[in-house]
């Protein structure tokens, strides 16, 4: 689903429903555009319910503004995920994005989860 900026909405219940697939390792939503917050809720639950997925790659996705605390949360208590993009284009992201990132990374380490590699590609650059 990469690079299909038009799939946006469409991709919410592919997702969901991939969430209970016991072999899925593997999601790449890189430069999706037009998603909204069911598509940020999908993915928090997919990070939830999971328990094979692996690599998570959402840059330059626009749902990265739309993921929630849950989102986050969840990615803190994952012990399947290991590997996490979340850069996006420009240097748009707000500071509580940015500590709700900080603290997952520190609660996945305290609770030996799986994450080995993150991706904030321009989360912290100023013009």
């Amino acid at each position: 689903m990469a690079n299909i900026p038009t799939m946006g909405r469409s991709v919410n219940s592919v997702i969901y429903n991939l969430a209970f697939s016991p072999k899925i390792k593997f999601i790449d939503l890189e430069g999706m555009k037009a998603t909204d917050s069911d598509t940020a809720e999908a993915l928090f639950k997919l990070v939830n319910i999971s328990g094979s997925i692996e690599t998570l790659n959402l840059n330059r996705s626009d749902v990265i503004n739309k993921l929630t605390e849950d989102f986050y949360k969840s990615v803190g208590q994952s012990k399947s995920l290991k590997y996490l993009n979340l850069g996006v284009e420009t240097d748009n992201i707000n500071t509580v994005s940015a500590s709700l990132i900080a603290k997952a990374v520190s609660m996945n380490k305290r609770s030996k989860g799986g994450l080995e590699a993150l991706v904030l590609k321009n989360w912290f650059t100023s013009n």
